[in-house]
């Protein structure tokens, strides 16, 4: 009787960011781990962790909204 096997590590994912066009603002979303993903509004720094990717996805809509409803200095 051959041994048993031994489960395999899961393959690498690569996690290529999903852009996003929200009016003027682009949004890089990317899935950074298993229920962890990032937002950046317009290539600044990434947000906080969210749950999902759409929540990451609403956080960057919101943002970028806050952006256009400040006047430009």
């Amino acid at each position: 009787m051959p041994p048993p096997k031994r489960p395999q590590p899961r393959a690498t994912i690569l996690r290529l960011p999903v852009l996003f066009q929200v009016g003027a603002h682009v949004l890089r979303i990317v899935h950074v781990a298993e229920g962890r993903w990032t937002v950046s509004v317009d290539e600044g720094p990434p947000s906080q962790l969210y749950a999902t990717q759409t929540e990451a996805w609403e956080a960057g809509v919101r943002t970028a909204d806050e952006r256009d409803r400040t006047p430009a200095a």
